[in-house]
């Protein structure tokens, strides 16, 4: 087991003192609340978490499954962080438009519910930068070499 994703997904349960919380409260404390992470790639922590055994999805609602001894999360703790390509192009649309960063996700979640759901988030967010008139062309080579890499797996 990943020590970092024990500490990841323990922390909203620890935070809220609970053993159960709405998938939307998980989300929401991890992404928006502790800035950890955009929403997507907390849902797929979290499913990472549930195949590990570390929480049981039942519904609308997580369950947390591991023990306490299994993520006693550090004082202080954050996770290592590596700014990945949906964060560039968030502060990229912020940078050129100066709109606020909250405004900005808004606006990458909407355009890729207009989508349907079909690109992946990362390349939303390189789109809406397009648009606003951000130059992406160094991000777009860095998307390419993932999607990739991805394909290599």
């Amino acid at each position: 087991m990943d020590k970092e994703r024990a500490y990841l997904v323990a922390t909203p349960f620890k935070k809220r003192d609970k053993r159960s919380l709405k998938i939307s409260d998980f989300v929401f404390a991890l992404s928006l609340d502790l800035k950890w992470g955009p929403p997507e790639k907390v849902r797929a922590l979290l499913q990472e978490a549930a195949d590990e055994g570390l929480v049981r999805i039942e519904g609308d609602y997580v369950h947390a499954a591991f023990d306490d001894s299994q993520a006693e999360v550090p004082v202080g703790f954050k996770p290592q962080k590596e700014e990945d390509l949906f964060e560039k192009a968030l502060r990229l649309v912020v940078s050129t438009t100066g709109m606020g960063r909250k405004e900005v996700i808004s606006m990458v979640n909407e355009r890729q519910d207009s989508l349907m759901g079909l690109v992946n988030l990362d390349a939303v967010a390189l789109l809406v930068a397009k648009e606003v008139g951000a130059e992406v062309t160094d991000l777009a080579g860095e998307a390419y070499r993932n999607l990739i890499e991805e394909g290599a797996r």
